[in-house]
């Protein structure tokens, strides 16, 4: 058998295993067509001294050690004293209202029932007079939830506490958006973050009571702002701090912008998933054209996480054809225009790799982020699975890496708390980051709480909440080095009728895994378009590629798995698609090229078609169309100095086309 399929052996009957390579080939053995990522092309293929860690099981603590303070029925203020660490425990507390009517509409009056809270940090008193913020406690829900815990149902003695409903705490009737506290209109991340959480809760949470309606609130209001996002000229101008939707007005403070990028798609990505209605597809492709033609990077703290994967979902779900690779170049090159350096990190601190971490370039990382975005990037693959050898990869070193940020795993002069907190002897709370350098200590996990917010504890609750998410999709194989993705995990708003599950093989040779799952099942490899099992149940054994992937899709035992045309489907589910493509090799964003410049490109055609046309384009200044070619230089005459969009598009045989686009700049 080629090297280039997954191979399946069955462990149980000799019987399956002779079905297995008998099984008609519908679609052949197809070579893996790969888009790439130029950062994650620099990660090593494992990384060095690699050791799995178990979020699944700290995810399960941390939410023990948060929520503890719910095993006391009696609602108590909190009283953090810094010099005494016996008072930052509990770490939460209940929040009751003086007055609680019998019946009342959440909507329209604000949640008024017992709620809770959450200090920022470990021993943050500054929820005590500022209350607690929406960035900590809905991503905790969720982060939870994602780990397994029914948040909505959660047993402490005989008391069933339902803290989903609880996040109502954080609507505003006024505004009726989800945001963190304080005024609403001051910051797109503070506005927008916590709505987009409380989306991707309601989706875990469909038949509680208001959540839908407090989701789509949130989605027309965001709506009716659009069109006020213009500048002077009325062009579609995205360049603000924030937009105060009362007063139907952006919000400028000096020099600041938090531009809400992909995340404000998100929502009326989602809001068209839940209702159907068009004004909410629009309102994401109106987004999404926006960036689509951008010509700077908007990247800022999570928002942009959302670009690529609100990108690849409408490509394959609604025919669009966004430039994901472009929105993950925002995301991995780290040239943002408005937090300059952000990006997801390569490389190492003192020794201690970063590589897949999210933060300050050659500076500082942090762990929400890095967290968040995992969750995010992991299910774009089933939309765009050219991507699951580039987003296997970096998964596989971010899992190696996060382990960074829990205390347990750092030595004492490393880290600014120096002792484990007796209330959570497993180190499940993180520290808020891990810096390169700070006061001549390389390599130090730390936060900005002691360092700019006068408070005793690095430890962050805001940080750990999206522990969860990691703990929910990465399990490990029987292979060290080879995890199992849970694609459908977060797939927030997704198609999630069959369960997905990504493997890479970051090794130079062909690797076996043991797959499991219960009762009667067929196996698809949407990276291979293989059909790899027919009517199995229990254990069998998966060939993963040397240096590749699979994308295995359970289906039903003898599902009628169809191609129509370049889609393959089962019913009206597309599982697979097949795709041509190009990546340019080598090439950040912002390069400076001269005409001595060489131009690495690789391209890909599925099997039975080839790529015969290329076109090579700097703006709309066409430079070469032709046969495709794997090394181009540009002729000075026809180019002038300055920055351009270059554009490399191929065409195939049969039809099929794709693009690259990178932001470089000609001397």
């Amino acid at each position: 058998m080629k090297k280039t399929c997954c191979l399946i052996l069955t462990i149980l009957t000799l019987s399956f295993f002779l079905i297995a390579c008998s099984e008609k080939e519908v679609f052949g053995f197809e070579a893996e067509i790969t888009k790439n990522v130029v950062k994650i092309d620099t990660y090593p293929a494992i990384p060095e001294n690699y050791h799995y860690y178990d979020y699944a099981t700290q995810a399960i603590a941390l939410d023990g050690v948060v929520f503890r303070f719910a095993g006391n029925p009696v609602a108590i203020a909190p009283n953090y004293y810094a010099a005494d660490s016996d008072t930052w425990n509990p770490i939460g507390f209940w929040i009751d209202q003086n007055r609680v009517p019998d019946d009342y509409d959440p909507l329209e009056s604000g949640y008024l029932e017992r709620s809770f809270g959450l200090p920022t940090y470990v021993g943050d008193a500054r929820v005590i007079s500022s209350g607690s913020e929406a960035v900590t406690t809905i991503p905790m829900i969720l982060g939870s939830s994602y780990a397994g815990i029914d948040k909505s149902a959660q047993a402490f003695g005989d008391e069933i506490i339902d803290f989903v409903a609880m996040t109502f705490a954080s609507y505003d009737t006024g505004s009726q958006l989800v945001h963190n506290v304080g005024a609403q209109g001051q910051s797109f991340w503070y506005d927008l973050f916590p709505q987009i959480i409380f989306a991707r809760l309601y989706d875990l949470y469909t038949d509680t009571p208001y959540m839908r309606q407090m989701v789509i609130n949130g989605a027309d209001q965001w709506l009716e702002a659009l069109p006020y996002f213009v500048d002077a000229d009325g062009n579609p101008d995205y360049e603000f701090v924030g937009f105060n939707v009362v007063l139907e007005s952006p919000t400028l403070i000096g020099n600041h912008i938090e531009p809400p990028n992909g995340g404000l798609a998100f929502l009326f990505y989602g809001a068209y998933e839940m209702t159907g209605e068009e004004k909410y597809l629009d309102g994401a492709k109106t987004v999404l054209d926006y960036l689509q033609t951008y010509q700077k990077n908007p990247n800022y703290e999570a928002m942009t996480d959302y670009a690529p994967f609100v990108a690849a979902a409408l490509n394959a779900r609604h025919g669009t054809t966004y430039d994901v690779g472009k929105f993950l170049d925002f995301l991995f090159e780290g040239d943002s225009a408005f937090r300059p350096g952000w990006t997801v990190m390569a490389g190492d601190f003192d020794g201690t790799a970063v590589d897949g971490l999210v933060g300050q370039n050659g500076d500082y990382a942090f762990a929400m982020n890095s967290f968040h975005l995992a969750s995010v990037l992991a299910p774009m693959v089933k939309y765009d699975e050219r991507y699951a050898t580039a987003i296997g990869k970096y998964l596989l070193n971010l899992v190696n890496n996060a382990q960074v940020f829990f205390p347990q795993n750092i030595p004492l002069g490393r880290q600014t708390m120096t002792g484990y907190l007796a209330f959570d002897i497993t180190g499940s709370i993180c520290y808020e980051g891990f810096r390169n350098e700070y006061n001549s200590i390389r390599g130090l996990a730390m936060g900005d709480a002691t360092t700019r917010f006068s408070q005793p504890s690095d430890l962050s609750v805001y940080s750990a909440a999206f522990l969860g998410a990691l703990g929910g999709m990465v399990t490990e194989t029987n292979v060290t080095g080879i995890l199992q993705i849970d694609l459908n995990a977060t797939d927030s708003f997704g198609e999630n009728t069959y369960e997905h599950y990504l493997y890479y093989n970051p090794f130079a040779t062909e690797q076996t895994i043991r797959f499991t799952h219960e009762g009667a099942y067929d196996l698809f490899d949407a990276v291979t378009k293989r059909v790899v099992a027919r009517n199995v149940s229990g254990t069998v054994n998966v060939a993963v590629p040397a240096s590749s992937s699979c994308l295995l899709i359970v289906l039903p035992a003898q599902s009628d798995i169809v191609r129509n045309g370049d889609n393959v489907q089962v019913g009206d589910v597309v599982i697979a698609r097949y795709r041509a493509a190009v990546n340019l090799i080598g090439l950040v964003s912002r390069q400076e090229l001269t005409e001595a410049s060489i131009i690495t490109i690789a391209s890909y055609a599925p099997k039975g078609d080839e790529v015969v046309r290329m076109q090579i384009a700097f703006n709309e200044i066409q430079v070469y169309d032709g046969i495709p070619v794997t090394a181009f230089q540009y002729d000075k005459a026809t180019l002038p100095d300055t920055d351009y969009t270059m554009k490399i598009t191929i065409t195939t045989r049969d039809g099929r086309v794709d693009y690259v686009t990178k932001r470089v700049v000609c001397r």
